[in-house]
């Protein structure tokens, strides 16, 4: 703010000066001048001298230097170059039970799974059991799991009636934890590389043409949406196998029952890990 009052007081300065200038250049004298004598001026005080300061020219200070960084060398990192995709060649679906499960055992928990997957006709049971389960029913020979070793644990309370005792759900535990700790991202690689036998096999139960993605889908939608219902449950024995007691529970489908028969907590974990399988699918 200073430097620009300065700047305007030397412009005024100057101008001021020029005008002097330009009066005395045009100034004329009158004409017949005439000699008059005039009394002696009684001496004054001289008047006190007004110096006239020339304004200094403002000299533009000098601007700071603009420092110029540089150019900076951008190195970009070379993209990653993409692995090829791995060339897999199948065997044939009657010989690839050796194959799937060579390839399961790879797997973190491979050793846990090969002990409650079927060793046999493993690719051919799977189909059948999904495509059982995407219509809310439960194969009665094709398994891809083995069956389990324990009988169902009740108590009788009357005369053909019993309860389900909660020791039961405990039999489906290490099959529920084997499937929850399974990697999804592994588990679906290997449905990849195994998808044209899963197809082929989809094929052979009547359904040529359809894309067996859309059964599984089925089947893992079905569990996940299945009802639940409190226990204890209450059974009957009318011949070899336990039915409920209660009419609408024994009217609830084949995969809702067994849920129920797997105990709450083992039926929620198994929703969990089949949802996880399903973004994955998606």
């Amino acid at each position: 703010m200073a430097k620009k009052s300065l700047a305007i007081i030397a412009a005024i300065a100057v101008i001021g000066l020029l005008f002097l200038v330009y009066l005395a250049a045009t100034f004329e004298s009158p004409e017949g001048v005439r000699t008059v004598e005039l009394e002696q001026p009684i001496p004054r005080a001289p008047e006190p001298v007004q110096r006239v300061i020339e304004a200094q020219p403002v000299v533009p200070e000098a601007a700071e230097p603009v420092v110029v960084a540089p150019p900076v060398e951008v190195v970009r990192e070379p993209e990653p170059v993409p692995e090829p995709a791995e060339v897999v060649t199948l065997p044939s679906l009657n010989t690839s039970d050796s194959f799937l499960l060579s390839r399961i055992s790879t797997f973190e928990i491979g050793a846990r799974l090969i002990d409650v997957v079927v060793p046999e006709q493993l690719i051919r049971q799977f189909v059948v059991f999904t495509e059982n389960v995407a219509q809310g029913s439960l194969p009665q020979l094709d398994y891809p799991v083995r069956r389990l070793s324990q009988s169902m644990a009740v108590r009788e309370l009357d005369e053909n009636l019993y309860e389900m005792e909660a020791s039961s759900y405990q039999r489906y535990d290490s099959l529920v934890e084997t499937l929850d700790a399974m990697n999804p991202e592994q588990a679906l690689a290997l449905y990849e590389v195994v998808k044209p036998l899963l197809q082929e096999a989809y094929g052979e139960i009547g359904y040529r043409g359809r894309d067996f993605d859309e059964a599984l889908k089925g089947a893992i939608d079905t569990v996940i949406n299945a009802r639940t219902v409190e226990g204890p449950f209450q059974l009957v024995k009318p011949k070899v196998m336990y039915v409920y007691a209660d009419a609408d529970i024994e009217s609830m489908s084949p995969v809702e029952k067994q849920l129920l028969r797997m105990g709450p907590e083992n039926a929620a974990k198994l929703k969990t890990a089949l949802a996880r399988f399903k973004e994955q699918l998606n």
